[in-house]
């Protein structure tokens, strides 16, 4: 039997735990009978509309047994020993060919784990009015995003109000300590460096938070003054190069769990995680890094000069202007980035400098990347 979809059935044999199915390419895979029930998209199964499964799925017999399968014309259509059927589409079988074990939920865009002389001086970009004219535009600044670990909108009016619609224009904003859409001079405004106009070294942001801010934008709409470059470095890269020349370094940094703090403001602001957070499959999802922010912690003596050891391999590469992408950023260029993958930071400055920003949740990043087409494993 064959179906028009992308991959074809060649054929399926029920058995007693469930339907094999030899797909055109020579692949075969098993599926329990309890999971293509479970698994059914016919209405009464999962809402169409909101896609969460209606089936009670502790009330169905362990036991459940198949008595006919149709092929009509792209679902499989099952019959039930206890007269009920259910149905199912060949592209969703499709998907689950091969049993992967854990499921995969990260939108499959491959980042580029690049040096700074890779870059040329050249940053990733869009310009301003092809995101604020298309969806298009957006999704083109997001998969840069996701390519790059940051990207330029340029050409932004240099307004608040502006650069508000801009962020906007990807989602709903994340309200932290600092407010929700902020702006903000040298002025210790908050219990922050960042409010002052000394030197950041790279750090990412909210290492004192359970869930630190997924993406922040950045925009400077005002600089009068010397020195204030902003640096960007890629933390995926940093991590590949670790593996590479240090293993035991990078086995540390995924190792500890680093606590970070916020005091001020009326909050004493903690949590603790990796340097390199993995998921449940083992990939690289986050790197999380803020000396400053470190707050006291001791390990046995041991383990605490391996600690020591690993960070300082690590800032080694994030300090090297080399592997740096380096700019003053200028009025109209709005800047983007992923705060779970690159570090930023900012060489001191003399002058005013007024900038404005917010940050957003990593997960609508990823919501709406899903929506343009770029899919997870576990989408259904």
């Amino acid at each position: 039997m064959t179906t028009t979809v992308e991959f074809k059935v060649a054929e399926f044999t029920p058995r007693d735990t469930g339907l094999t199915v030899a797909w055109g390419d020579g692949v075969h895979a098993e599926y329990p009978w309890l999971w293509l029930r479970d698994h059914a998209h016919d209405e009464a199964s999962l809402h169409p509309v909101t896609q969460q499964r209606q089936l009670y799925t502790a009330g169905v017999d362990p036991a459940i047994n198949a008595v006919s399968i149709n092929l009509d014309p792209d679902d499989l259509v099952i019959t039930w020993a206890d007269g009920t059927s259910s149905s199912v589409p060949v592209g969703f079988l499709a998907r689950f060919r091969i049993a992967a074990g854990p499921p995969r939920t990260a939108v499959e865009l491959e980042p580029i784990r690049w040096h700074g002389s890779e870059l040329d001086g050249r940053a990733p970009s869009v310009p301003y009015e092809a995101v604020m004219d298309s969806d298009d535009g957006v999704i083109e600044w997001l998969t840069q995003l996701a390519r790059y670990g940051f990207c330029l909108a340029l050409d932004t009016p240099p307004t608040l109000e502006a650069t508000q619609r801009l962020i906007e224009r990807v989602a709903y904003i994340r309200h932290t300590i600092f407010g929700g859409f902020w702006d903000f001079e040298a002025d210790l405004s908050k219990a922050d460096t960042a409010y002052t106009n000394l030197e950041l070294r790279p750090h990412t942001d909210g290492t004192y938070a359970h869930d630190a801010p997924g993406a922040q934008l950045l925009h400077c709409i005002h600089f009068d003054g010397t020195g204030g470059e902003s640096s960007i470095v890629d933390g995926f890269r940093i991590a590949r190069d670790l593996q590479v020349q240090g293993p035991e370094h990078y086995a540390t940094l995924a190792r500890v769990e680093v606590p970070g703090q916020y005091i001020g403001d009326g909050s004493h602001l903690m949590a603790a995680r990796p340097v390199f957070r993995h998921d449940h499959t083992g990939a690289l999802v986050q790197v999380s890094f803020n000396n400053s922010d470190r707050a006291p912690f001791l390990l046995p003596a041991i383990e605490m000069t391996a600690f020591y050891d690993a960070v300082r391999a690590f800032e080694q590469l994030a300090n090297d202007h080399a592997g740096q992408w380096r700019h003053v950023l200028r009025p109209g260029e709005a800047m983007l980035f992923d705060n779970w993958r690159v570090l930023h930071g900012r060489a001191a400055y003399t002058g005013r400098r007024h900038l404005c920003g917010a940050y957003l949740n990593h997960e609508d990043i990823e919501s709406r990347l899903r929506l343009a087409g770029v899919r997870s494993a576990a989408s259904s």
